[in-house]
């Protein structure tokens, strides 16, 4: 994806299309034809077209391809529950500090 202004880079494999809502210009690959995404300047849900010549059965992937997907999805939400975990730690460790600061400020205010 791109800004308004920007020309992307469009490769071999890839749609450009402008969303209809506020004109900025995408450039997805292929496989995401037909399907709703949603707009990065204005937020909008828009269909990536069609293009001409291409049937939606075309997209289809053989067993091997879905197989990979699935585990490269399976590692990445891994990791993604560890960073979420590692960020609540930090979280907790930032709510227990900000909490002695506020002791130590209530108690300078009370002297």
């Amino acid at each position: 994806m791109s800004e308004k202004n920007e020309t992307p880079e469009i490769g071999n494999t890839d749609i450009s299309f402008d969303c209809p809502h506020c004109g900025m210009n995408h450039v997805v690959d292929f496989r995401a034809a037909g399907l709703q995404v949603d707009c990065k300047e204005c937020g909008k849900s828009i269909l990536v077209p069609i293009p001409d010549g291409m049937e939606l059965g075309d997209l289809d992937m053989d067993t091997g391809e879905i197989l990979q997907q699935l585990f490269a999805s399976r590692r990445n939400f891994q990791k993604a529950e560890i960073q979420i975990q590692e960020l609540k730690t930090r979280l907790t460790r930032i709510q227990e500090a900000l909490t002695v600061i506020q002791n130590v400020i209530g108690e300078g205010l009370s002297l």
